[in-house]
């Protein structure tokens, strides 16, 4: 195999094991703060949403590159363990928060759609409705929590008023079971594309000259 020369770029034995973990951690910061906005994204009819994982990835990937770019090269195997650990939290935050605001959106959702709620205001009515869809998780699909609402998004497509009793009628929802599934995978797919796409080159020295 002919030696590098000078305009090519050369995989290191590895840069600052600090340096890179430490960049690691606040990629992974970055994908927990930006993972409030992913979960309302993802959210989006027709599948809209889930192409902001892959601009969020870009961002938080580019701010990994800035804080590890220093220490570069890093071996292949660290950035891959590392790169995988950052879409990792940020992928599992956005289900996590996705999965605490579901009570809330239910319930808004519901107001909005209910004539009469008695003697109570907005406000009770919602907390009625929420404090309902969380014991249906948690009695339906225990533990309740994050696991109860993925158990539930997979089964089911609707609340009714036998679930929550604040219902007045059926609720339903279009993003479950298998659509949730796919929806759930292109956005770890492309958030890992974006994120990779900007740790990946941290591989090699420097960076190959433009071509002519």
């Amino acid at each position: 195999m002919p030696a590098p020369t000078d305009s090519e770029p050369t995989a290191g034995d590895g840069g600052s094991t600090v340096r890179w973990w430490s960049a690691v951690v606040v990629g992974g910061g970055v994908s927990v703060g930006l993972g409030w906005f992913l979960s309302y994204a993802a959210a989006l009819p027709f599948y809209l949403g889930v192409f902001f994982f892959l601009v969020v990835g870009l961002v938080i990937g580019a701010v990994v590159f800035r804080v590890a770019s220093p220490g570069r090269p890093y071996r292949r195997t660290t950035i891959l363990c590392g790169t995988s650990i950052i879409v990792l939290i940020g992928w599992g935050a956005t289900i996590a928060i996705e999965a605490r605001n579901f009570p809330n959106v239910v319930a808004r959702k519901a107001q909005k759609r209910t004539l009469s709620i008695g003697h109570r205001t907005a406000e009770a009515y919602r907390h009625a409705v929420s404090d309902g869809v969380r014991d249906h998780l948690r009695q339906s699909y225990p533990p309740g929590g994050l696991v109860g609402y993925v158990r539930w998004v997979l089964a089911n497509k609707e609340l009714t008023k036998g679930d929550v009793a604040e219902l007045r009628r059926p609720m339903s929802f279009p993003v479950t079971g298998k659509a949730w599934v796919i929806r759930v995978l292109l956005c770890l797919g492309l958030l890992g594309f974006g994120i990779a796409s900007q740790t990946w080159p941290l591989r090699i020295a420097f960076d190959p000259p433009p071509k002519k």
